[in-house]
């Protein structure tokens, strides 16, 4: 099976690429589908995709995703022109996609995954027009994207941690570390240590990626995931102060990659590496 992917909105996008291709060959394991087929997948603004709805569809206004399928309920092509078997074409509004996932409270990429698919689901025959349709699609959506809450891109956020390390100025410890922390919205800031030979005025990498996000406006609830990376034989844990400001700046549960240059990843939670952290309850 192939993913032809077309992106039509912010470079950001291009990201997803590797998600939907992966999400194809799960979706297709999941179901047993044996048969080879290509997905065509644009991403596309609120404008492009208000234009579809009213010129195939008769809605006059954007929607998140659409879906156009080659086949129909017999398999028998709808298209004649189809030599590579396009199963169909699957069209999702960036715009639409990232308003809903902050109305939702969930990460872009949750939501980007989702309605990829549902819109694939609708090419393979399933539909959620009566409550027995849409309990089997919705169900196999749940199942097939496993723990979608907490979904998000942790090979892609370990990659970037890796690149901050290398903007690491430590030329008295040289030990360079790296930082990325992810939002809600799809945010990654990086943070590398930033050494000074006045050793307490050195900053670690952990604190200057969540500096970094709560300058441009981010809160705790925002933060998804943090991923550090180090050049340790393991998996490169916070230190002590890291610790204490990530326990109050960052959710208690949500995920941290601690990881080394030699790709070995443990994760763990701020809960987790700090169980008795010292706490505003403790100023009062």
């Amino acid at each position: 099976m192939d993913l032809e992917f077309s992106n039509l909105g912010p470079s950001q996008f291009d990201e997803f690429e590797r998600t939907y291709s992966d999400l194809l060959v799960k979706t297709f394991n999941h179901l047993n589908i044996k048969d080879e087929y290509e997905v065509d997948v644009s991403i596309v603004d609120n404008a492009r995709i208000h234009e579809i709805n009213k010129e195939y569809r008769g809605i006059d206004r954007p929607t998140d995703v659409i879906s156009f399928a080659f086949y129909d309920d017999e398999n028998e092509l709808l298209i004649k022109d189809n030599p590579h078997k396009v199963l169909g074409e699957i069209i999702i509004s960036y715009e639409r996609a990232t308003e809903q996932a902050s109305d939702y409270g969930h990460t872009l990429y949750r939501e980007m995954s989702f309605l990829f698919v549902h819109g694939l689901l609708h090419l393979l025959g399933y539909d959620h027009m009566k409550k027995e349709d849409e309990a089997i699609m919705f169900g196999l959506q749940d199942e097939i994207l496993g723990e979608v809450r907490n979904m998000f891109d942790k090979e892609l956020l370990l990659k970037k941690a890796n690149e901050a390390s290398k903007l690491s100025y430590s030329p008295y410890s040289h030990f360079a570390v790296g930082a990325a922390l992810l939002t809600k919205d799809n945010k990654i800031f990086l943070g590398a240590n930033i050494e000074n030979s006045s050793y307490p005025l050195c900053m670690c990498a952990e604190r200057n990626a969540l500096y970094n996000a709560m300058l441009n406006g981010y809160k705790k609830d925002d933060f998804v995931a943090l991923a550090l990376s180090a050049p340790t034989p393991t998996p490169c844990s916070p230190c002590g102060a890291c610790r204490q400001v990530i326990s109050e700046l960052f959710p208690k549960d949500a995920p941290i990659l601690m990881s080394n240059v030699k790709g070995d990843v443990q994760e763990t939670t701020i809960a987790q590496l700090l169980p008795f952290a010292f706490s505003e309850d403790d100023l009062k």
